[in-house]
């Protein structure tokens, strides 16, 4: 595989995942007895050759799809959140299934089709992103948020309405939203202040970069639960996000003037170096 399939931070165990669940999945998946397909006793050569012809036809075309997605993949190589941008889980299934000649008889149409659909989405996806990497607010916020996600990250200064409500004693200055892990929501800048806009914007993509983490492994738990189980960040995803934010400016304090952040705990040196570690594997920026 080309591009950051090749080397982006956990992928061998993704892969190496992959490959031994669908062993169990092919070999229930696979066809078997009557359901295979061989010509029956009826059938002539010509008729099983066509079928041949057209099989490596939705093969081939499949490949050349691959191909295109490997292509494609370069736009986020080595990206902090390149785990988000698709469904690779499913795409890595379909290698695995056209790579056995029983299942191409049966779904190479079909899984050639899904390809070609999954490549169409990609190319909107990346021509989404090569347009948003513009800063065209010319914002503070706007500008960490495209250079940290190369515009496969999209702001919006929507969190008074998208977000959960504040309180009388919690305002909520931005979120990322539980079915849209790509999306920053933040209150505007104007509202906030230059400080406490970056701030919450870094907080916010720590968030991006935990889903991202996730998504890195077939289960679903990224690297970065091992640490709040360990009792970092206080076993705490916004206590981590805290700390993440306060290493990628290299500050002491949730304070700054009359403005108070976060969840109330300052990382100390040691779980800044274990934010230093988990970013370097995602290749997430700090600072």
């Amino acid at each position: 595989m080309g591009g950051w399939l090749a080397g982006f931070g956990c992928l061998g165990v993704v892969v190496l995942g992959a490959v031994v669940a669908l062993a169990g999945v092919g070999a229930g998946l696979a066809p078997t007895g009557s359901d295979t397909a061989e010509p029956s006793a009826g059938a002539t050569p010509e008729a099983a050759s066509t079928t041949s012809s057209e099989v490596d036809a939705q093969v081939a075309l499949f490949h050349e799809e691959r191909a295109r997605i490997d292509e494609l993949s370069l736009e986020f190589d080595g990206s902090p959140v390149a785990w988000l941008v698709a469904d690779f889980e499913w795409l890595f299934r379909q290698d695995e299934l056209m790579a056995d000649p029983s299942w191409q008889q049966h779904s190479a149409q079909t899984v050639a089709a899904q390809t070609t659909t999954f490549r169409e989405g990609l190319e909107a996806s990346v021509a989404a992103a090569q347009a948003r990497r513009v800063n065209a607010s010319g914002s503070v916020s706007e500008g960490i948020v495209d250079a940290a996600g190369r515009g496969f990250v999209d702001i919006q200064w929507d969190a008074a309405t998208t977000c959960t409500p504040s309180t009388e004693t919690r305002r909520i200055t931005g979120c990322i939203k539980k079915g849209d892990s790509l999306t920053v929501h933040l209150l505007p800048e104007s509202e906030l202040g230059e400080w406490a806009s970056k701030f919450t914007v870094v907080h916010e993509l720590a968030h991006v970069y935990q889903r991202a983490d996730n998504a890195s492994y077939l289960n679903n738990d990224g690297d970065y639960k091992a640490l709040l189980a360990q009792g970092l960040f206080q076993g705490s995803e916004e206590v981590m996000a805290d700390c993440y934010a306060l290493t990628y400016y290299n500050e002491w304090s949730l304070t700054n003037g009359d403005f108070t952040t976060g969840y109330g705990h300052v990382c100390d040196e040691n779980e800044r170096q274990a934010i230093r570690d988990w970013a370097a594997t995602l290749n997430a920026p700090l600072g």
